[in-house]
């Protein structure tokens, strides 16, 4: 008899290279993953906290796995924070911190074959390292993320993020680029290196070296792997691209020349609320930096509008400086109000219905933007051709995106998915691009 698992990942991409890595070692000791929704023996669901929504999306896809598997695993950010909250769920044999994730696989095996516990809570404080070594060595996708790092060293009014994560723990760097080779001995030609605070790397290490040199120097390292032709990075903090680091962006050119930055906001007064570490200069200033190294580079952002206290007018700020910025994506969320979390208890809370009027708000303005950014892309690469990672071919057209991460379809030809092929572009709607294979 094969067993069946079938896994749900939620929120980041940490998440979903935890899950990898956990299907991965699954498959390796015989049992079959199939589907989430598909009849299955046991049910694992890697949830995310990152808000309110979050929380409650997780415990809607949790009884959604109870009615395809008779039994179900519950591991994540949610089960972290409330493991009884998960434990209550019907049909929830087993909750699992983050801090066991790298045993959980065998945890699952166990269950399968009816060693299910007798308490379901396996949840542990997140403080040490055997979920940071967690590899994976064969492609699970067309992008293969790398775990760098766990936690995070922040202390953010609104998040409740270290305390499900833990503090800054970050993977041996001979570790990451030994996973890299075997990724690329593999067949993989994209990596993501990523974290819960990737901008962090390094800063745990005995040999601590200034905020940013770390990375700095993993992503040398990477880039010198043969058969990687392509690096990623998850979400930065703002602060990390100093002359350090944008000096290894410019002589790097396997590195994506596209960042996407946790700013959050683009006023001063609610950043110092948020207790965020800059100012909105300073980002503007450090995306100049990036730009002076790599010219091409694109940003994105996630932006939180109506924190507590935000008035109309420091939301506004927020709009020049996103203009100012020109941010390619934005991505956008309204204050979520987080119970333990020092905002949560602030005064002043905005109505919501302001929240979401001026998240749409922003969302027109960010699309305005991005029109104009991808008709100045188009332009500039009629005749010099973008390298598009091809993710999907159907029909004779393929898509996926380019180095800058724009979205490209609708491109005539055959290719392999995940394979790297020069593209010159034809048209944009605004939101994506078109174009056709540059012939040799």
């Amino acid at each position: 008899m094969k067993y069946t698992v079938s896994v749900l990942t939620l929120g980041c991409r940490v998440n979903q290279y935890e899950s990898d890595s956990m299907c991965a070692r699954l498959r390796s000791l015989g049992a079959e993953i199939v589907p989430f929704g598909d009849p299955a023996d046991v049910a694992v669901v890697n949830t995310c906290t990152v808000t309110a929504e979050s929380d409650r999306k997780s415990r809607q896809m949790i009884r959604r796995a109870a009615q395809n598997a008779s039994r179900v695993v519950v591991t994540g950010c949610f089960a972290q924070i409330d493991p009884d909250g998960a434990a209550g769920i019907e049909g929830v044999v087993y909750v699992c911190g983050n801090e066991g994730k790298a045993s959980l696989a065998d945890a699952v095996w166990a269950i399968l074959g009816g060693d299910v516990p007798e308490k379901p809570d396996g949840v542990e404080p997140p403080v040490g390292r055997r979920g940071v070594e967690m590899t994976l060595t064969a492609p699970m996708r067309t992008r293969s993320y790398i775990k760098i790092e766990d936690g995070c060293n922040n202390r953010c009014s609104y998040c409740l993020i270290r305390t499900a994560r833990g503090p800054v723990r970050s993977k041996d760097p001979a570790l990451v680029l030994e996973e890299a080779a075997k990724l690329a001995e593999a067949g993989a030609k994209e990596v993501i290196l990523t974290g819960i605070e990737a901008a962090s790397y390094g800063m745990d290490f005995a040999d601590r070296k200034p905020y940013g040199h770390a990375l700095a120097e993993l992503i040398r390292g990477v880039d010198a792997i043969p058969g990687i032709e392509r690096i990623g990075l998850g979400s930065l903090e703002p602060t990390v691209l100093n002359d350090v680091f944008c000096e290894a962006a410019r002589d790097c050119g396997k590195l994506l020349p596209h960042f996407h930055l946790s700013v959050q906001s683009g006023c001063d007064p609610v950043l110092a609320a948020m207790r965020r570490r800059y100012r909105a200069e300073t980002v503007l200033a450090a995306i100049r930096r990036m730009k002076d190294a790599r010219p091409d580079a694109t940003f994105s952002a996630d932006v939180i509008v109506g924190f507590p206290g935000e008035t109309e007018e420091q939301y506004e700020e927020t709009e020049a400086f996103c203009r100012a910025a020109r941010f390619l994506h934005l991505h956008i969320f309204p204050y979520s109000k987080r119970e333990g979390t020092e905002a949560a208890a602030m005064e002043n809370q905005v109505p919501e219905n302001v929240k979401h009027e001026r998240a749409a708000r922003l969302e027109a303005l960010g699309a305005g933007i991005r029109a104009e950014l991808l008709e100045e892309y188009v332009e500039a690469h009629r005749e010099w051709p973008v390298m598009l990672l091809v993710e999907k071919c159907t029909d004779g057209m393929c898509s996926g995106h380019s180095e800058h991460f724009v979205e490209i379809r609708r491109v005539p030809g055959r290719a392999e998915i995940g394979a790297i092929v020069p593209v010159l572009l034809d048209a944009t709607d605004g939101a994506v691009c078109e174009g056709h294979l540059k012939e040799n």
